[in-house]
């Protein structure tokens, strides 16, 4: 009797551990597709922080920049995030720029750069337009409070 009890031991325990699945396992792997990013995106900037409100007190906020480019021409949002206690990141507020991303815009930024400021951040770039129109500066200053920006343009010399 203990022969067979040993044996049906010995195999059941692999076999519930192999029915359990991941249930029992250490971690999870996390595919790619978990963090993916729109083909398109080929620029993503972290850049500065800002004060998350946060019950807890635990959050932090940080800006990020986003750029994309999709039929010849460039797209550019500037996001709110906040990472809690767990380091755990969410999207607060996008905002996005209808005189760059416009479809028919077609503009074409280049030097881009992001700074952090004492009120928030600073995005500067330089635009190129498809329409000979010339190059230009933008410049995107974003405040503490999520969807505060002002954009203004200037013209190159």
């Amino acid at each position: 009797m203990k022969l067979v009890t040993h044996t049906l031991a010995r195999w059941l325990a692999p076999a519930l551990l192999a029915c359990a699945g991941q249930a029992h396992a250490l971690g999870m792997d996390m595919p790619y597709e978990s963090f993916a990013t729109a083909p398109d995106v080929d620029w993503i900037k972290v850049c500065g922080e800002w004060p998350a409100p946060s019950p807890t007190g635990e959050a932090r906020g940080v800006y990020r920049i986003v750029h994309a480019t999709r039929y010849g021409q460039s797209f550019v949002y500037l996001q709110w995030i906040v990472r809690d206690g767990n380091d755990s990141a969410s999207e607060v507020h996008t905002r996005g720029f209808a005189a760059i991303n416009n479809d028919h815009a077609e503009l074409t930024l280049s030097q881009m750069n992001c700074q952090p400021t004492r009120r928030g951040i600073r995005f500067t770039a330089r635009a190129e337009s498809g329409h000979g129109d010339g190059a230009f500066r933008i410049t995107i200053d974003a405040g503490h409070k999520p969807g505060d920006v002002r954009f203004r343009t200037t013209q190159k010399r």
